[in-house]
């Protein structure tokens, strides 16, 4: 029987190449750290022990494997550049043909441009608790306070992530060329183009739904200013939208398009967790995918042991690999879904008030619509890793008792004993069952929310009070 090198091995020597090479990076050296990829397996993936039948893989493999195209680094290139116009994910290299060029480095102009959006929307923050208790606590207040302490924290957790991602990139990029010469690819479509597709259609959601609701807050703006006899619509426009800064200092038309941009890039952060999670999600169930596309072709054979110790040391490197994703993302996981409950939770509420106009009313659908949208498909999404990982299971039932050994009992047990999901740090696992869950909690936080909130609602109809404040974007 062939033995495998200890998976918690194989991690930490991954994880200390990733250490050496991420600092290296800035000292120059002889050959490209591409060139050195193209000389060399990935040793830590081999086995202890190589039978010349093995290379001879069951399952045709990929084409030859290219970094600059193929690997998640390539899929995601340009969604973290798009990431980086709003201050998100600060990591350099990012545009280079492979990930064993991307590094993080605090002396960088991403850096300061994040630090300098996080130190400003914190600001914002702060100008919110003031306006809370200056002014008293009611669900409009509370909701535009969560709205931007969520986008200083986003901000803060991926300038955390962007730590460690030149690791992660490079682990994942190592089990890709690894994979290859094993696995076939099972879609037509490339990572790179499905990451396209799904960043273009949640993006372009949010951008219609921001529009919307601006074109809302400005028909709110003309109507107050029309009560108040003023002329200046733009001007009262910020000043409606956001009173918590310009209660506390003058207005200008600068100091308006500045806050704006501020709210702009917050309504970004707010998106883009979701859409992160999504797509990280969508790679790593492709892994699961291939992994078990090796398996159903060839259900019903005869394979050898060897065969199936190196089908489950594939599983252990994809599980190793999702404990470590997950290590990295679960406090954005815990985030997202928080985040995403109280919004649900606080636009039920929002609905059971009078909503004036057409454009308000069609804004206010598709808002709500798009979160619960965005929310199931982050759920879904993140179950399919979990899903993704128990399929091989089938597979191990169905083995003829001629061709059952310890190989396969091993792989039997872990497969059917080992939970491989993401999760909230810990606090719960994402599967398919948490959705109904979600949706349990929504209906319970809502009966609350309504009981102890009726006290303290406005009516929006009424222009004085409407004119005072307003939800968030």
């Amino acid at each position: 029987m062939i033995k495998f090198r200890n998976n918690e091995f194989y991690l930490l020597s991954v994880m200390r190449s990733c250490t050496v090479h991420t600092v290296s990076r800035s000292v120059p050296r002889a050959r490209s750290p591409k060139s050195g990829l193209r000389s060399s397996r990935f040793d830590p993936m081999k086995t202890d022990v190589v039978m010349p039948e093995m290379l001879a893989s069951v399952v045709p493999p990929s084409e030859t494997f290219n970094p600059s195209t193929d690997s998640l680094h390539a899929a995601m290139r340009p969604i973290i550049m798009l990431a980086q116009c709003f201050s998100m994910l600060p990591v350099c290299g990012v545009n280079k043909p492979d990930a064993s060029y991307l590094r993080f480095t605090w002396r960088s102009p991403k850096i300061l441009y994040t630090a300098i959006v996080i130190l400003t929307v914190f600001v914002m923050s702060v100008g919110n608790v003031l306006r809370l208790l200056t002014t008293g606590i009611n669900s409009v207040k509370m909701t535009t306070f969560v709205f931007y302490a969520t986008a200083v924290v986003t901000a803060v957790m991926f300038v955390r992530l962007a730590m460690q991602w030149p690791c992660l990139a490079l682990t994942w990029e190592k089990l890709e060329r690894e994979f290859t010469s094993r696995h076939r690819r099972i879609s037509k479509t490339t990572l790179a183009t499905r990451f396209k597709i799904v960043t273009t259609v949640v993006m372009l959601f949010a951008l219609v739904e921001h529009t919307a609701a601006v074109a809302s807050a400005y028909i709110s703006a003309v109507e107050c200013a029309e009560y108040r006899g003023e002329t200046d619509i733009v001007g009262t426009y910020f000043q409606t939208q956001f009173p918590q800064v310009f209660t506390k200092m003058s207005y200008s038309l600068w100091k308006g398009i500045m806050v704006d941009t501020i709210n702009i890039l917050s309504t970004f952060s707010w998106n883009f967790v979701d859409l992160f999670l999504i797509l990280i999600s969508i790679a790593l169930t492709d892994q699961f995918k291939s992994l078990n596309s090796r398996l159903y072709s060839i259900r019903g054979k005869a394979m050898p042991e060897w065969w199936w110790a190196e089908a489950r040391n594939d599983y252990n490197h994809l599980a190793t690999l999702t404990r470590r994703v997950d290590s990295y993302i679960s406090s954005i996981v815990l985030l997202s879904f928080a985040t995403d409950l109280y919004f649900i939770c606080i636009q039920l509420l929002f609905s059971f008030n009078p909503i004036r106009g057409i454009v308000r009313k069609i804004y206010f659908c598709f808002s709500f619509g798009f979160l619960l949208a965005r929310t199931t498909a982050v759920s879904l999404y993140a179950a399919s890793v979990h899903d993704e990982s128990r399929l091989p299971a089938p597979i191990l039932y169905s083995v003829a008792g001629s061709s059952y050994n310890n190989e396969v009992s091993r792989f039997l047990t872990q497969v059917t004993t080992d939970t491989i999901s993401l999760t909230g740090m810990k606090f719960f696992s994402v599967t398919r069952s948490l959705v109904l869950t979600v949706a349990g909690t929504i209906v319970t936080y809502e009966l609350v929310l309504v009981q102890f909130n009726s006290v303290q609602q406005v009516d929006q109809a009424n222009i004085t009070n409407a004119c005072e404040s307003y939800p968030f974007d």
